[in-house]
């Protein structure tokens, strides 16, 4: 098994097969936001009807540039960790961020993994998968994001802004349907202090945690891509060997790093569940002291 990144030490990796039932994990505490009246369960999150417009920046394609319906649930992990899901007539994917403030009155700045629907102006429609960051603002039970530039890939030249808003309907996540509900969060928050690494010497560590909630297995791709800023610098990106092939339904698996200087660090996965759905899901940015 290859290092889970270069200049860090892997600790450890480890497999759960979660006992809770589905719906129990996807639950949330509180209220729905903008509502007084409690709902006390565990987890932290809610579910979001509205709106999504994608608009094309530059790029051979044409897509569907109208408002679509859009269908967004968002889960709230220690840390203020913030993982979403969301789906709309022509675009599926995920977002992973850190929240400022709560569901009712806050920001979060996520990274936003998207699968496009475009066709190619040679002709031909293409599952075009996207990459961008976005800044999102919650207000009551209203939320909405912009997105900076998300690019594709796998279709050279292709360049979209993303814009959404919604309003929540309930505090409970909705359910995922026929697709893998994979979330990467960092155990115990992705603000990491100075400690030590296995091997005794100082340094940052971490555990990542994969897990999965809608009871169906994903078979990931032979390697996934780490980036990371070392001391705070220039970005460096690293493709390596996954940990692990695959993610049963339900299950839980982590791996431990540890970085020896400070800076940030994030992970993206990619694979396909048993139904067929692609899956795309990154993790936080962790970040390092300083």
């Amino acid at each position: 098994m290859s290092a889970i990144l270069s200049q860090f030490t892997k600790v450890c990796l480890t497999t759960t097969v979660m006992v809770v039932a589905v719906a129990a994990a996807s639950c949330s505490p509180g209220t729905l936001p903008g509502s007084p009246s409690p709902i006390v369960v565990g987890g932290g999150g809610g579910r979001y009807n509205g709106t999504i417009i994608t608009r094309r920046v530059a790029g051979p394609y044409t897509l569907n540039e109208l408002s679509q319906p859009l269908d967004l649930s968002m889960v709230l992990r220690e840390g203020e960790q913030l993982a979403g899901r969301f789906a709309s007539a022509e675009s599926t994917g995920t977002l992973q961020g850190v929240l400022s403030g709560n569901l009712a009155g806050g920001t979060f700045q996520a990274t936003l993994l998207i699968s496009t629907t475009a066709r190619s102006t040679a002709g031909g429609t293409s599952a075009c998968e996207g990459r961008g960051d976005i800044t999102g603002t919650l207000a009551g039970r209203m939320l909405s994001w912009t997105g900076g530039t998300i690019t594709y890939a796998n279709c050279p030249g292709l360049t979209v802004t993303s814009e959404a808003q919604a309003v929540a309907v309930s505090p409970i996540p909705g359910p995922a349907g026929s697709r893998a509900n994979v979330v990467i969060t960092i155990v115990g928050g992705p603000a990491v202090a100075r400690a030590s690494c296995s091997s005794g010497v100082p340094g940052f560590p971490f555990t990542v945690e994969i897990s999965e909630s809608a009871g169906i297995a994903v078979t990931f791709d032979s390697t996934f891509v780490v980036e990371e800023r070392r001391g705070f610098g220039a970005a460096s990106t690293t493709t390596l060997d996954i940990p692990f092939s695959e993610l049963a339904g339900g299950a839980r698996r982590t791996y431990g790093a540890c970085s020896p200087v400070a800076g940030t660090y994030q992970a993206f996965f990619s694979g396909t569940d048993t139904n067929g759905n692609r899956v795309r899901v990154a993790s936080p940015i962790v970040v390092m002291g300083p």
